[in-house]
This record gives C-alpha cells, structure tokens and sequence, in this order.
C-alpha cells in the first residue's frame, strides 16, 4: 500500500491504485500488463471505465469483488453508489437501481 487505498491482486489481475483528493483511481490491468479498465471512488461514489465496454471477460466484477470488501471492511461505509459502466455490471455485483443510481449497501 502505498498511500490511503491499497493495490490488489487477483488470479488474473493487477490491481493499482491511485490515492486522489477525495477518494481513488484503481487501473485494472490483465498480467500481460495490458489495462483493461478504471474504476474511480469519490467520495461514497464508484464509476467504472471499461476498455470493452461489455467486459465480457468480467474484470470490473473480479476487482469489484476485492475493492467492495476493502471498502466495507476497511472504511466502514454503509453503503456505495455506481454509476458509469453497464447496468448489467452493477447489477451482477449485488446494487439495486436507485433512482439515477445503482446503490449497494455494505455489510460489515
């Protein structure tokens, strides 16, 4: 770790992360070191940036996975918003449509 968010590391991926002013950029990137997508927390917010769109190969979700148990666990949020990405990518990974938003609520 090496600011306030830490890096993970998956079966297939690597898994930076880049401490911002108020929340973190995660740069998703296959072993070949080939990125493969962001996802972004500000604030209680998550957005997700696909490289493929349809993240047929379910990156976003595998990191997701990782990057939803740190946040609960570690930062004790109640709860989390997506947005970015496809539905189908926030609803495969437990959130529920909020109005404009899918939310998530953490368990910890």
């Amino acid at each position: 770790m090496k600011g306030r968010h830490p890096d993970f590391t998956t079966s297939r991926l690597s898994i930076t992360a880049t401490d911002t002013a108020n929340g973190c950029i995660w740069v998703l990137k296959k072993r070949e070191n080939e990125q493969v997508a962001l996802i972004q927390l500000t604030g209680q917010q998550l957005s997700s940036d696909a490289i493929d769109p349809s993240d047929r190969d379910g990156y976003i979700q595998e990191a997701l996975t990782v990057i939803l148990s740190y946040l609960a666990r570690t930062l004790l949020l109640p709860f989390v918003t997506g947005e970015g990405g496809e539905a189908e990518i926030w609803l495969e990974n437990g959130f529920y449509k909020d109005g404009p938003v899918f939310r998530r609520d953490l368990t910890h």
